[in-house]
């Protein structure tokens, strides 16, 4: 009975246009939906939740880290899931039963990003430890290691055709590489701070970058140039993602809200405010209808965007 009146309270008095609160644990990084929706994955200091996204009930939790969780990513497939934590270490589980089936060890700091390649063989991890390591997802074995001077890696993420590999850096920077031959490619410069987040437009064109400058740009994925600044947020840009139908740019700041983008004319739609502290993460469910967010506050909120 107390869980039952626990998971009522949670899911009482939500903030306007939330269908439901997610807290369990202390959430210390992502949050990653399930290829079919159905499922939440959620990065915390004990593991990872992974939630029932109708019920907003906790299914199970993956516990095989030794320090908190920073990120956690689906496979394709939906097969399997990877979470990356401070203890330097990459973990892929079972999606169904929960178990690790796998521990990647190299990384000599925390890992903060990890991301599938789209067809699932490869899982790259980024880390402050100056490199983009690229594993093989069947054997657990290293490919390919993409270093960078001076600079951490903040986020990692593929293009849509898995042909390039993306990272937001410390040094103010989006890099790009050859994600076959792991061939530097190019600099996108233009941001003033550590770039925390950068992710690809569902048709490949456009790369989005959230940064600790405060701003959102947008860039020509082909070119390199800057599209377009998006401003607003009076705080750090933690994470930004797009619209299933690229239509829309979803951003997360320390200001303590989600900003929803209109990404064709680089405009303001909304302000997503419920959340009583800085917001590190955002993800769309695959059909567009919910929006997570992940605060500070240790509560995910899920935005009903129908």
């Amino acid at each position: 009975m107390e869980t039952l009146n626990a998971q009522n309270d949670a899911q009482s008095n939500l903030p306007k246009g939330v269908k439901a609160r997610l807290d369990q644990g202390n959430l210390t990084g992502d949050i990653a939906f399930s290829p079919d929706g159905t499922q939440l994955a959620v990065a915390c200091d004990i593991g990872v939740w992974v939630y029932d996204v109708d019920t907003a009930i906790g299914l199970n939790l993956l516990v095989e880290h030794k320090e908190y969780v920073r990120c956690v990513a689906f496979s394709p497939d939906g097969n399997a899931i990877a979470s990356g934590s401070i203890d330097n270490t990459v973990v892929l589980w079972d999606a169904t039963s929960g178990a690790p089936t796998a521990t990647l060890t190299g990384h000599t700091d925390a890992v903060r990003s990890v991301a599938y390649s789209p067809d699932g063989a490869t899982l790259a991890s980024g880390s402050p430890d100056n490199t983009v390591r690229l594993w093989d997802t069947s054997t657990g074995e290293i490919k390919n290691t993409l270093t960078v001077e001076q600079f951490s890696i903040r986020s990692v993420t593929y293009s849509p055709d898995g042909n390039t590999i993306a990272a937001g850096s410390g040094g103010d920077t989006v890099l790009l590489w050859d994600a076959a031959t792991g061939r530097h490619k190019a600099t996108l410069t233009g941001h003033k701070h550590i770039v925390n987040a950068a992710v690809y437009a569902p048709d490949g064109e456009t790369i989005a970058s959230g940064s600790t400058d405060r701003t959102v740009r947008l860039w020509d994925a082909v070119t390199g140039e800057t599209e377009n600044t998006l401003t607003g947020h009076r705080g750090y840009v933690w994470s930004v993602t797009f619209s299933p139908d690229g239509t829309t740019l979803a951003s997360s700041s320390s200001d303590g809200t989600v900003r929803l983008w209109d990404t064709k004319r680089g405009r303001s739609k909304d302000t997503l405010i419920g959340h009583t502290g800085s917001v590190r993460n955002v993800a769309y469910a695959p059909d567009g209808s919910l929006l997570a967010s992940a605060s500070e506050d240790n509560s995910v909120l899920l935005w009903d965007l129908s």
